[in-house]
C-alpha cells in the first residue's frame, strides 16, 4: 500500500484569517456584482490563484455565507428611495417641436425651488432624472460608441443607473469608449443615501460607472484640474497627452478631415459621436460644483474672480434681492450669462459679469461651446426650478450668438418643462 506521508487525505490547508476575508470579499463580489455562478466563479478563482486549486463548491457557499455574516456584505434597503418616475409624452411632444429637438424625456416629478431647503428633494430629482435618462440611453450607445461626459449630479445618476441596470441586464455594445470633457474639481455634494453620504461630481469618477456598464468598454481619463493659472497655459496642457482629447484644434482637424472613431489612423483622439451632458446654475445658495468646491484647491487658480461673481450673482438672485433666477449658468464647466440676466439687470451689472465670466473662462481646462457643434447626439440631462433660465439659454441657440443648435436631446422635469413651454410662448407674443 502506497503511504502518504504526513498528509492526510482529504484534509486542506486552512485559509490565514486575512486571506479568508480577502477570499470572501472577492467571492461576494462576484456573486453580487458580477452575477458568476458557482461553476464560473470556481474556474476564476482557480485561474487567477493556482494556490486556491483545492477550492470546491462548498467552500464557495461557506465564503460567501461568512461574508454576509460578518459585514463584508452590507445591505441598505430604503423604503423611501425614489422610483423610476413615468414620462409625460404630451410634454416630450410640445419641447420637441418648441425647439426643434431631436427627443425629449419629461419625468412625472417636480423641481425644486430651494435647493438647500430640501436637499433630500433636489437629490432624488437628479437621480430621478439619472434613471430615466440611462434608459435613453441604453436605446441609442451603439458598437464602437465615443461617449463624453460633463461634471454634475444628473449626469453622475444617469450613468450610476445604467451600470446598476446593466448587473442584471448587459448589453453586448463593444467597442465603447468613455471620456470626459473637462478638467476635474475634485468636490462632492451631499448624497440621499444618508446624513454622511457623499457624491463626487468630477466627470472622470461618473465615466468609471458608466464603462463599468459595459462588457469591454474603454475609460480615458483626463486627470486634468478644472483651470489652470493663466490663459497662456492652456494650449501647453492641451497641446499632448490627454489633454489632447478636449483640445478644440484636435477636434477642428479630426472634423475636417474626416477622421472617425473607425479609422486605423496612429492617434487615438478622436471627436465623441455622443455627448452627455448637464446644465448648471451658479446661484451663491445652491449645491453647483463651483460653490460646494469654491475653496477646493483645484478652484484656486480661478480666484480672485470666482470669489467676486458669486458675490455679484448674491447681488442680484439672492433671496432677498431677485432679479433674476439664474443669472450664470454653465455647460461642460464653463460658464454663460443667461438671457433673463441680459434682459433683466442693468447694463453695469452685465458688464461686470461679463468681465468675471470672461476671465474665468479663458482659464478652464473644458471644451468649448463651439466644439459640441462636432458632435452628432448631445444629450442634456437637467431640471430644477433654479435652473430654468440657464436650461432655457442652451436651448434658445441663436438668441445666444451660436451658429447652430449644441443640444439634440433633453432629459428633464415636469415642472421645468412647464415653464420652458410658458417662456417660449411669452416670447412669440411678445416679438
Amino acid at each position: 500500500m502506497a503511504t502518504t506521508g504526513d498528509k492526510r487525505r482529504g484534509r486542506r490547508p486552512a485559509l490565514d484569517p486575512n486571506d479568508r476575508r480577502r477570499l470572501a470579499a472577492r467571492i461576494a463580489k462576484m456573486v453580487l456584482v458580477d452575477r458568476l455562478e458557482q461553476k464560473e466563479i470556481l474556474q476564476q478563482l482557480t485561474k487567477s490563484e493556482p494556490g486556491l486549486a483545492h477550492i470546491d463548491a462548498s467552500t464557495v457557499s461557506r465564503l460567501y455565507r461568512f461574508a454576509l455574516d460578518t459585514g463584508i456584505v452590507r445591505v441598505h434597503i430604503d423604503e423611501n428611495a425614489p422610483f423610476k418616475p413615468p414620462r409625460l409624452e404630451g410634454l416630450e411632444r410640445e419641447l420637441i417641436a418648441a425647439f426643434e429637438l431631436q427627443s425629449a424625456i419629461v419625468a412625472d416629478t417636480s423641481g425644486h425651488e430651494e435647493t438647500l431647503e430640501s436637499s433630500l428633494a433636489d437629490d432624488r430629482l437628479h437621480q430621478a432624472l439619472g434613471q430615466l435618462c440611462a434608459d435613453y440611453l441604453d436605446t441609442i450607445v451603439r458598437q464602437n460608441e465615443i461617449v463624453a461626459l460633463s461634471s454634475g449630479r444628473a449626469v453622475f445618476y444617469a450613468c450610476e443607473s445604467l451600470f446598476n441596470k446593466h448587473i442584471f441586464d448587459k448589453r453586448n455594445v463593444r467597442g465603447v469608449k468613455v471620456v470626459s470633457m473637462n478638467g476635474n474639481i475634485a468636490a462632492e455634494v451631499w448624497s440621499m443615501e444618508s446624513p454622511d453620504a457623499r457624491r463626487a461630481m468630477d466627470a472622470d469618477i461618473s465615466g468609471a460607472w458608466l464603462a463599468r456598464a459595459f462588457p469591454d468598454a474603454e475609460l480615458i481619463r483626463l486627470s486634468l484640474p478644472v483651470a489652470v493659472k493663466s490663459p497662456d497655459m492652456i494650449d501647453e496642457w492641451l497641446a499632448k497627452g490627454p489633454g489632447r482629447w478636449i483640445s478644440p484644434a484636435v477636434w477642428e482637424e479630426k472634423t475636417r478631415s474626416g477622421i472617425s472613431q473607425n479609422s486605423s489612423a496612429d492617434d487615438d483622439v478622436y471627436v465623441p459621436t455622443l455627448a452627455l451632458v448637464g446644465i448648471g446654475g451658479v446661484r451663491a445658495q445652491s449645491g453647483h460644483r463651483f460653490i460646494v468646491g469654491l475653496h477646493e484647491p483645484m478652484l484656486g487658480n480661478l480666484q480672485p474672480e470666482l470669489g467676486q461673481m458669486i458675490d455679484l450673482i448674491e447681488q442680484v438672485s439672492g433671496n432677498g434681492n431677485r432679479v433674476v433666477s439664474c443669472a450664470v449658468g454653465d455647460l461642460c464647466n464653463r460658464l454663460f450669462i443667461t438671457l433673463a440676466a441680459r434682459k433683466n439687470l442693468p447694463a453695469a451689472k452685465i458688464s461686470a459679469l461679463e468681465a468675471l465670466v470672461s476671465s474665468i473662462n479663458e482659464r478652464l481646462l473644458s471644451i468649448t461651446f463651439e466644439q459640441l457643434y462636432h458632435v452628432p447626439k448631445v444629450v442634456v440631462v437637467a431640471g430644477g426650478a433654479t435652473k430654468i433660465d440657464a436650461i432655457q439659454s442652451v436651448l434658445e441657440w441663436q438668441a445666444m450668438g451660436w451658429k447652430q443648435p449644441i443640444v439634440h436631446d433633453l432629459c428633464t422635469d415636469r415642472e421645468t418643462a412647464v415653464r420652458l413651454l410658458e417662456a417660449k410662448r411669452n416670447a412669440k407674443r411678445m416679438s
